[in-house]
């Protein structure tokens, strides 16, 4: 597992350590491949599980107080999200009975500043924006989108292949299915990508091809940039 060079010295001691006093550092399993911030915070009682090829940012949270937290392979973790809920006192911590996880599946991408809640299930490939809220219980449905700022509400279901946009709750509007050939953004992320342009698809599944396009180049350059871990300060 590799760290990404942290933003700056100020904020290399929150990496989430528990106190004797302070809430607990919940267990995490991630693939040897993961990428992840020494920024990131994790704190619960259940385990946190992350895929292989996955990068997560500086700054995001992991409270896995109501259940365990599972990413899946080749997301995509936007700074400062928060999963979860975070203990409003060292004395009254959230739980759940049974637990109630929070699932992301494979090549999913959050957007910087979300918030995902316990009993979320977000389906593979799928875009959530910046400032996004995923309420409890909420399905969101696999290559959809959530726009900028939208909410989707306690036990929300979004159907996949749709975007979800507006303020509130949002709209939604489902993707046309009829084949088409591909346009021209399609054939620049595929050569930014250096991969064959897709032949004709359904336009969300082109437009999605590219996309993931671009999502593996962005790793590859991102891999650059990384140091090695070193050793965690006392």
């Amino acid at each position: 597992m590799a760290t990404l060079k942290p933003p700056s010295a100020t904020h290399r001691s929150s990496s989430g350590s528990s106190t004797p006093s302070g809430p607990p550092k919940a267990p995490v399993k991630a693939d040897p491949t993961t990428t992840i911030s020494d920024t990131v915070i994790f704190q619960g009682t259940h385990p946190v599980t992350i895929g292989a090829n996955t990068v997560i940012h500086p700054r995001v949270r992991f409270y896995t107080f109501e259940g365990p937290i599972v990413i899946g392979d080749g997301c995509i973790i936007g700074e400062k999200t928060i999963f979860g809920t975070a203990p409003t006192s060292p004395s009254s911590l959230p739980s759940s009975d049974p637990p109630i996880p929070i699932r992301l599946s494979y090549f999913v991408t959050i957007g910087p500043q979300s918030t995902i809640k316990a009993g979320a299930h977000i389906h593979s490939s799928t875009v959530i924006e910046s400032l996004v809220s995923i309420n409890r219980h909420a399905d969101i449905g696999s290559h959809s989108k959530i726009c900028s700022s939208c909410q989707v509400p306690e036990r929300g279901k979004v159907t996949e292949w749709t975007v979800v946009w507006g303020s509130g709750i949002g709209q939604r509007r489902r993707r046309a299915r009829e084949a088409k050939i591909p346009g021209p953004a399609v054939t620049v992320a595929a050569q930014v990508a250096q991969v064959p342009a897709p032949g004709p698809a359904p336009p969300g599944k082109v437009i999605e091809d590219a996309r993931l396009m671009v999502l593996q180049k962005e790793r590859e350059i991102l891999g650059r940039m990384l140091v090695p871990a070193g050793p965690k300060k006392r």
